[in-house]
């Protein structure tokens, strides 16, 4: 963390990340404090405090006291590490982050007894999102690869995957039908508009989409088993033309239509 840009908005952040260091967490703490904003009439320096700058704050709350030395101190159950320098310092010469870096494998290896290991890419999923992005110019020219029943959002024919491999200077953006918590209950996994009024039944599943004019919609509706009737109409009642697929593995039918904000109605019936 650093204060070389932002500043703490309110003290109790302090409170709370002193609390987490002396519980067994580690902060590595990267800043030079002597930017003109640190001086400017805040919370740490009024109604009674004195500080330099925020992060005297934080330092005292652990015990270290304000304006510490670089070094690493042992706060409670855990650790912080001062580096007086400034986080642009690491980027403006060539391998100047080699200071950080050292750092932060020494307190990680400490603190998991495992080392840091490098890698070309990102991972990162949220629920069923699997996002990733694989580096060029990175440690190695390694693909990712994840498997799964995946949804590959960034192809608009929304297809069903058993593997993905994302190349160098590619990325993903997956949908993972296999965290899905009820796979009985209908529903749509992704669509190009908002869903509204869903209803769904022992038998039926319907719902109204709704997004720009010329946009088409293509979207995955999961379902209990394969519908035999599909219904797409405007909202005046008239029939919409469609496209429509269905994949057994995932139990998901596709379907393709034009747009419209008025809503368009679906229903599926099995």
């Amino acid at each position: 963390m650093s204060y070389s840009n932002r500043k703490p908005l309110e003290e109790k952040a302090h409170d709370h990340l002193a609390r987490w260091v002396k519980n067994g967490g580690t902060i590595v703490y990267s800043g030079r404090d002597d930017d003109p904003f640190q001086t400017v009439q805040d919370w740490w320096n009024k109604d009674g405090k004195k500080y330099k700058c925020p992060a005297d704050d934080l330092f005292t709350k652990m015990g270290v006291g304000a304006s510490p030395k670089a070094g690493t101190y042992t706060v409670g159950k855990g650790k912080v590490c001062i580096i007086r320098m400034d986080p642009k310092e690491y980027v403006l010469e060539s391998d100047r982050d080699g200071i950080l870096r050292s750092k932060v494998e020494t307190l990680y290896q400490q603190a998991t007894g495992k080392e840091v290991q490098y890698k070309n890419s990102f991972y990162l999923s949220r629920g069923p999102y699997e996002i990733i992005s694989v580096m060029d110019e990175s440690v190695n020219n390694d693909s990712y690869t994840i498997k799964g029943k995946l949804i590959d959002l960034y192809d608009p024919t929304l297809p069903i995957l058993s593997e993905k491999k994302v190349n160098v200077g590619e990325q993903g953006y997956l949908y993972n039908i296999d965290k899905v918590s009820d796979k009985q209950k209908p529903q749509v996994l992704a669509t190009a508009a908002r869903v509204y009024e869903e209803k769904a039944d022992a038998k039926s599943y319907e719902f109204i989409c709704k997004s720009p004019l010329n946009t088409t919609n293509a979207m995955r509706v999961l379902l209990p088993v394969e519908p035999k009737k599909v219904t797409v109409t405007d909202v005046t009642g008239k029939a919409i033309e469609y496209k429509k697929t269905w994949d057994v593995s995932s139990k998901t039918s596709f379907l393709g239509f034009e747009n419209s904000p008025e809503g368009v109605r679906v229903k599926l019936e099995w």
